[in-house]
């Protein structure tokens, strides 16, 4: 009988658990506090995000998944940003076309 009520009550904790997530606003973790003057190799950067705000900026994501925030007025970060859209640009080019399930 014990049992029983035990498992009632985990199934009832997760229910609720999994209701009150389901409603609830996730905060966005990439928040700027600072930008950064160094240049960051283009070669150790896998991505970026453009964040607006009250504090615009590219957030550069490293290979190692380190987040950089910089100038988007920056003359580096423009070139960056456009690097970065040619290689990804590049690599979906090189993707091999499959044919079509139908």
């Amino acid at each position: 009988m014990r049992l029983l009520i035990l498992t009632c009550l985990v199934i009832c904790s997760l229910a609720a658990y999994t209701v009150e997530a389901v409603g609830t606003e996730v905060l966005e973790k990439s928040i700027c506090v600072s930008l950064t003057a160094q240049r960051l190799p283009i070669k150790k950067i896998k991505t970026y995000v453009i964040k607006e705000g009250t504090m615009k900026a590219v957030i550069f994501i490293t290979r190692r998944g380190i987040k950089i925030c910089a100038d988007p007025q920056a003359d580096w970060v423009k070139k960056a940003v456009q690097t970065i859209d040619r290689r990804n640009m590049s690599q979906t080019k090189k993707l091999p076309v499959t044919g079509f399930p139908f």
